[in-house]
Parts: C-alpha cells; structure tokens; sequence
C-alpha cells in the first residue's frame, strides 16, 4: 500500500504543529505527525541569540554613524553574518538527519505529516542573505551544500502552505509566549514580513504539488475547517482520500 509525505510549510506562529497533530487525529493514525527534532537549537539559546543578533543589526543598518565608531558597526554586522550561517546550518543538518528517518517510515508503508520540510530552509536562507545575514559567499555554499545532498531524497507527495497576515502572526507570537520569539512580534520589526513576501513565490515554484490555505479565512482548528482543508488534500492528491475514510 502507497505511503504518502504531507508537508505543512508557512510563517513562524502560522499553525504548522496545530494542523499537523489535528491530520493525525483525524485520520487516526493512519498519518504520523512528525515534528521538527530541533530541541537543543532552542536549549543552547541558538534562536534568541539569532534574533537578537539580526535585529541589533537591522536597528543600525539604516542609521548615520555620526562620528561613532565605525568598529561597533562591523561588530555588529559579523554577529549576525555568524548567527545568521550557524542557525541555517544547524536547521538544515538537523532536518537533513530526520528526513533518514522519514525514509524509513514511508519505506514501511507509514504516511506522515510534516511540520515544516527541508526545502522551507531555502526561504530562510535566501531572506537571510537578502538582508545580509548570510554573506553571498556562504549563500553559494549554501545552495551547493543543498543541490548535493537532496539528490534522491524523499519528496512530498503535498505541500500545504498555511498563509497567514503578519499581524495575525505576531499576536500568536505574543500568544504563545516563547521568549526566543518576543523580539519578532515588535510593531517595528519586519522579520515575519520579510519571510512573508518569500513564501508565496516559493510555494508557486517549489516544483511539488501543493496547496494554499488562507488561515485568516480557514480554521482547521475547528471540526468544518478542518475538513476544508482534507477535501483540499484528497482533491490535490486522491489516493489519501483512504487516510481519512
């Protein structure tokens, strides 16, 4: 029996883990969520010192130096080249070790739900090296590190893009009170919007089938919008229409 990969991709706060629990239940259990296996990304600080990093220097990129050291803002500005590279890579390593163990789910015949895919790292990474949080050099290495690599990869068999209005966004940001996360829901930070304006071209290009859900119109947390979206999956792939039967 055919096994099949569902990736849920969208915004930080969108409602990635949310949908991808609620397909699990609803199928129950013929799909696993799977979940991001990142926890030591967020026990050593990586993401707050990320955050941090990137923010301190969008402050200052717009700014006059006025006589102030020149110095400070190199500091800066290397601080967030570096959080910048080490964050995608840590993500990207990580993600790369648990697609080994999606392989081996679908291998068994186990469908799966996804939270967030590795080929989302290359939004990331390309707003990284937009706004000069990666330097072109490691971007190029970047991309030469994924081309080589993803070869014979699983692939998702749909991609669900959960897109969302950025403010929508940061108050489920403040909402779900991550620390890592306060600085990106700031009125003045334009992080979550940067990534917004990335998505919705890559979606389009991705090369994958996949499918759009307004989540400002759509809430799969609910029972009727939640078979929204399920019609929206068998519709765009039929045979999982066996998963939620």
């Amino acid at each position: 029996m055919d096994s099949f990969l569902i990736s849920i991709a969208g915004n930080i706060a969108a409602g990635k883990s949310t949908l991808t629990k609620a397909l699990e239940k609803r199928s129950g259990g013929k799909i696993v969520s799977f979940l991001e296996q990142v926890d030591y990304v967020k026990k050593h600080g990586y993401l707050e010192k990320y955050y941090k990093a990137v923010s301190a220097y969008d402050r200052l990129k717009g700014s006059k130096l006025d006589g102030k050291d020149p110095g400070q803002f190199l500091k800066v500005k290397e601080e967030a080249e570096y959080w910048g590279y080490k964050i995608q890579e840590t993500y990207f390593l990580s993600r790369l070790l648990d697609l080994g163990v999606l392989n081996e789910l679908l291998r068994d015949g186990q469908s799966v739900a996804q939270d967030r895919s590795i080929y989302e790292d290359q939004i990331f990474t390309k707003n990284s090296n937009n706004y000069e949080y990666i330097t072109d050099e490691d971007y190029r290495k970047y991309l030469d590190l994924f081309k080589l690599v993803m070869t014979n990869k699983p692939k998702p068999d749909l991609i669900i893009y959960l897109e969302s209005d950025v403010e929508a966004l940061k108050a489920r940001i403040v909402g779900r009170s991550r620390g890592e996360e306060s600085e990106l829901a700031s009125a003045e930070n334009s992080y979550l919007s940067n990534l917004n304006d990335l998505y919705r071209p890559w979606i389009m290009k991705c090369g994958h089938p996949y499918l759009i859900i307004d989540t400002d119109a759509i809430d799969f947390r609910t029972g009727e919008g939640l078979e929204q979206v399920i019609e929206g999956i068998i519709q765009s792939v039929p045979g999982t229409r066996r998963l939620f039967e």
